[in-house]
């Protein structure tokens, strides 16, 4: 009889033992929990869980000038940089001054010789970008223990990884713009020598070689030649600069005179300027003694032999005005 009891009892307290030792292993296991959700909790949590608003609020570093820390050391002193996340690759300076140690998010840094006056740079890529810290070995008092760049502070620089993106698009956007450039430039070569292939032959339909020149003050205007397609007429120039003056060419007019001479009664008013259809230099600049060559193209009805037409180009040099008039052409 008092065996039966004794083992009613005993098994009563391995029970009342053994569900003892399940709650005691919740309870444990619940702080366990707890404390590894808090251990793991931080504002550098994973980017792909936050929007891109978010991406540019939460990634921040407390940045003081130039984007650069400063971190004091000390021999015998060991200094912890705490960062948002685990770095990518970790450089110094002068490694043979310092010693580094990588745990996870945190560097710890250390002095190793004896000269005080020692400064370097301790350079940190991670994957929001490079973080720059200027290391300098100090007395203890000025020790900095702790540097630590997970604070989320308003009003300060934001360290984003968007901002690398959007310079590795920029970087592939110039790639491809330089190669569009350079094909474009290509083309512009082909044209422009095409262009002067085609002005070459219509210079040689209807040419009449005119070889006319005036010289003033060191410049050299000769017409070359006058050419005629149906309505339009090519009047090729020269000019030449034979002094070591630079020279701006300001205006270059052309006129058709259809007044008689002084004694058949000559008439200023008749006097008209012909329209030049192509462009021309205007108050551009010349290095010395340039050779330049153009074409003037003009439209006209009727336009024959022993019709008085002018041309002058007006030339800036040395502060003065130098015009240079050919009248005549066809006679």
């Amino acid at each position: 009889m008092k065996n039966k009891i004794f083992k009613d009892n005993y098994y009563k307290f391995l029970s009342s033992l053994l569900l003892l030792y399940f709650y005691l292993f919740l309870l444990v296991s619940l702080v366990v929990c707890i404390y590894c959700k808090i251990a793991d909790a931080q504002p550098y949590s994973n980017l792909a869980k936050y929007s891109f608003k978010n991406r540019l609020y939460i990634h921040r570093l407390p940045i003081k000038s130039n984007i650069i820390y400063k971190l004091n050391t000390a021999l015998g002193y060991v200094s912890i940089i705490t960062l948002p996340c685990i770095p990518l690759n970790v450089a110094i300076g002068s490694a043979s001054d310092f010693s580094e140690q990588i745990v996870g998010r945190q560097i710890f840094i250390k002095p190793i010789t004896y000269n005080n006056k020692i400064n370097t740079n301790l350079e940190i890529l991670t994957k929001y970008g490079l973080i720059n810290i200027l290391l300098k070995i100090t007395k203890p008092k000025y020790v900095t223990y702790n540097l630590n760049l997970t604070q989320r502070i308003n009003n300060v620089f934001i360290l984003n990884y968007i901002k690398a993106k959007i310079n590795k698009e920029k970087k592939i956007l110039n790639q491809k713009y330089d190669k569009k450039f350079n094909l474009l430039k290509k083309e512009r070569l082909t044209i422009k020598k095409q262009k002067k292939e085609i002005m070459n032959l219509v210079l040689a339909v209807n040419r009449i070689k005119i070889n006319k020149k005036i010289r003033k003050k060191g410049l050299v205007l000769t017409i070359i030649s006058l050419s005629r397609i149906g309505k339009l007429f090519y009047l090729q120039y020269q000019i030449t600069n034979t002094t070591n003056s630079s020279f701006f060419i300001r205006n270059i007019y052309l006129y058709l005179e259809t007044g008689e001479d002084l004694f058949n009664g000559y008439n200023p008013a008749g006097i008209r300027e012909i329209n030049i259809i192509n462009s021309m230099p205007h108050n551009k600049r010349y290095m010395p003694y340039k050779i330049i060559r153009n074409v003037i193209i003009f439209k006209r009805n009727k336009l024959k032999q022993g019709n008085n037409i002018k041309f002058s180009v007006h030339i800036l040099i040395h502060g003065k005005l130098i015009k240079l008039n050919i009248s005549n052409i066809l006679k």
